[in-house]
Parts: structure tokens; sequence; C-alpha cells
């Protein structure tokens, strides 16, 4: 075979190849995604989901919730430092014997407050009981919150290695349908607020997503499985081969009629 033959095979060849691994997938990006099942603490029946995007420090968090007290605020945060899950039913017995939990019964499984996840302004631990600027539940206690913003690095790092917790609060132990000292005294973390704004209310553990993406009916893509992968590039490989034979056989035809 003469050398143009032989670049013109080639080229036949490399064009589905390089088709191929431009569909692969990419993170270029190098965003990191985490997700969290919000389960209910207190036996306050709310739950939820949430997806957090750390790119550098750069954090994008979405929540969905529902079952909390209706037109009440919830004071939501970022957790760090502790044994990074959410704690366990038994630990409302670790400091009073009332049975339920409380924000600082939890901190030794969840840890501190690092970030406060308000709606607007000041994300630091010093708006965690910034209740004005807490999202609210609708009437039918749904809160949807959404907001980017930037984070500490060592903050960013430990969300990135799923090293962190998220909680919501505002539980109505009494149930009468709003926040008062009568269902359980006063809170634990401010005695100006009563206990039920500051319980715990739902708390999941932020794990970080696989890097192909989500599996397929929870928001993502799936990624291709090995063998539709390795079918896929076989047919092109075949597609290749071919064209590289019809290649040949044009430039065979021309040297006949030549």
């Amino acid at each position: 075979m003469s050398m143009d033959r032989r670049k013109l095979a080639l080229l036949a060849v490399a064009v589905p190849v390089g088709a191929l691994a431009a569909a692969a997938p990419a993170h270029a990006d190098g965003a990191a995604v985490l997700h969290a099942n919000l389960s209910p603490v207190n036996q306050s029946g709310a739950h939820g989901t949430a997806k957090v995007t750390v790119k550098g420090t750069r954090v994008t968090v979405h929540i969905e919730s529902g079952g909390l007290l209706a037109h009440s605020p919830h004071a939501q945060h970022f957790h760090i430092g502790g044994q990074h899950r959410c704690a366990p039913p038994e630990a409302a017995d670790d400091i009073t014997d009332d049975g339920r939990l409380s924000t600082t019964e939890g901190e030794p499984y969840l840890g501190g407050v690092r970030i406060s996840l308000t709606t607007e302004g000041d994300t630091s631990p010093a708006s965690a009981l910034a209740i004005d600027r807490m999202p609210v539940a609708d009437a039918h206690g749904t809160v949807e919150y959404h907001r980017t913003f930037e984070v500490p690095e060592d903050v960013a790092a430990a969300l990135r290695s799923g090293k962190a917790v998220l909680e919501q609060h505002g539980v109505d132990h009494n149930g009468n349908g709003t926040y008062d000292f009568q269902g359980a005294g006063k809170s634990d973390l401010d005695p100006s607020l009563p206990a039920e704004a500051t319980d715990p209310a739902t708390c999941g553990e932020l794990v970080p997503a696989p890097r192909g993406g989500m599996a397929a009916g929870a928001g993502g893509t799936a990624a291709p499985s090995v063998d539709t992968a390795a079918l896929a590039a076989s047919a092109l490989l075949a597609a290749a081969a071919g064209a590289g034979a019809a290649v040949r056989h044009r430039f065979a035809g021309t040297a006949r009629r030549g």
C-alpha cells in the first residue's frame, strides 16, 4: 500500500475513535457533588433531600423538605467536626431524660455548626440562630431552599470528603401549631427561644456522588455500562474498517483504470 493509501486508511479509523473519546463523560470543572437523605428527628415526621455542589470554595445548596411545621422558620446548618453522622435515637438521653434530642446532645455526632444556611447575608456560625433569615415552611410544611455562596477552604475540603452533616431544626412537640415554651421549655442554645424552635427536625449525612454521575431516576444521567461502551466502540471500529476498505477499493479501481 502506498503512503497516501495508508494515511487515508488511518484517517478513516481515527475519526470514529476520536468521536468515541469525545463522547466519554468529562469532569474538567473539578466540581464535587454530594447528596443527603434527610430523615426525621424527634419524631417530627419531616423528611427531605439535599444536593450540594462544591467547586473550589464556592458552594451551591439545594434542599427540598416536607412535613415541617407550617408557616414557621426552620434553622438549618452544615455541621462539621464530630463523627460525621447523625445522632442515633438513643442519644436523646445523653444529657436529660426527656425523650427528645436537643442540638447539644447531638453535637458529639454531628460536630458544631460551621455554615448557617440562611436565605441571605452571613452564613457563618454567628448566624446559627438568625431565625429571621432562615427559610420559612409554607402552608403545607414544605421548604425549598437554593443558594450559592463562598465557604472557608477547610469547610470545602470537609464537604468534598464527605465529612459534613446537614441538619434542619424546628419541632412542634406539643402539636399546637406554633413554637412555644410549653412544648419542651427553653432552648439549650438560647434561653430566650423555645426549645421547639431549635430542636433538630431532620438530619442527613452528605455523601459524595459517584464520579460517573447519579443513577438514573435520581436526577442525573447514569454512566453507560462497560458492555454498552464496548458495543459502541466495536460498532465504531467496524464502521472505520469498512470506510478503510472502501478507500482501498477506490484506489484499486483507479490503479486498474490507469
